[in-house]
């Protein structure tokens, strides 16, 4: 923004102009007229100025709804990039449907890492994101609570924690597991069934059920390996929101993650590449 002298008097302190009788330095105003600023007057006036300036300069920062199990990731990747932009960055987590939801409400955050590829898909689609969904990670699960994983999915005494397949992509894929060993005439095994993947974890870990499917991110070192064809592939897709109020930086922040910056981190958590 350009200032002029009339500007300069407007944005002065009374204080200021006061003072600035004593003094020799004369501003032509533009009304007519004449005032007169002494130096400090004018050096004072630069420096908030210019602090207005460098404030409207600042890089936006950015808010990310992330999907659950991808926040530890996440976290990694935004201190990553702020470190190396300056670009701050909020991260809000909790399921791929209630986050898919609230964007379509007019959420004001700037991207969603969702756990599917639907819900970003119907974002595009209904004109709330500007598109495309591009696909940034495939997941997977682990089994916690066991030392074998055939021996403990077919104990139907077992209760098993998991995501909501309602709202949650790895809720679905461990109900695709589950499927497996669902014996016809069996009594249905006790499934706990937590609002996210995050919070299926916290009711295993707490007692609230013997074993728990969830995201090989929220596990990285511990549990058994869920093999990939037992269950729907997990794509990840991430897209801007069309109510971004920095939808630049908002690609800025996208393309690292597509990146080949952010595949160490990836690959820590268990995400492979998508093909």
């Amino acid at each position: 923004m350009t200032y002029n002298a009339a500007m300069f008097l407007s944005l002065i302190p009374a204080g200021f102009l006061r003072f600035s009788r004593a003094c020799d330095t004369t501003v032509l105003r533009p009304s007519g007229g004449n005032k007169k600023l002494c130096m400090p007057v004018l050096l004072a006036a630069l420096l908030f100025l210019g602090s207005m300036q460098s404030r409207s300069d600042d890089s936006p920062s950015l808010t990310i709804a992330v999907a659950a199990n991808f926040r530890p990731a996440a976290e990694q990747l935004a201190n990553k990039f702020t470190h190396e932009t300056g670009i701050p960055v909020q991260i809000s987590s909790a399921s791929t449907g209630v986050l898919a939801a609230q964007m379509r409400r007019g959420a004001p955050f700037d991207i969603l890492l969702a756990a599917d590829r639907a819900r970003p898909q119907s974002l595009v689609d209904d004109v709330s994101s500007p598109g495309p969904a591009e696909c940034y990670a495939l997941g997977s699960l682990v089994l916690l609570g066991a030392k074998d994983l055939e021996s403990a999915l077919s104990d139907q005494s077992k209760s098993v924690a998991i995501a909501n397949p309602r709202s949650a992509p790895y809720g679905i894929a461990a109900e695709a597991v589950l499927a497996r060993y669902q014996p016809a005439n069996a009594a249905k095994r006790r499934i706990v069934r937590g609002g996210n993947v995050q919070q299926a974890l916290q009711f295993y870990s707490s007692g609230g059920a013997d074993l728990a499917l969830v995201a090989r991110s929220l596990s990285p070192t511990a549990g058994i390996a869920v093999p990939n064809a037992w269950h729907p592939p997990i794509e990840q897709y991430a897209v801007l929101n069309g109510r971004s109020e920095n939808p630049a930086t908002a690609r800025r922040f996208l393309e690292y993650l597509l990146g080949p910056d952010s595949e160490p981190v990836l690959a820590a958590f268990g995400y492979q590449q998508c093909s």
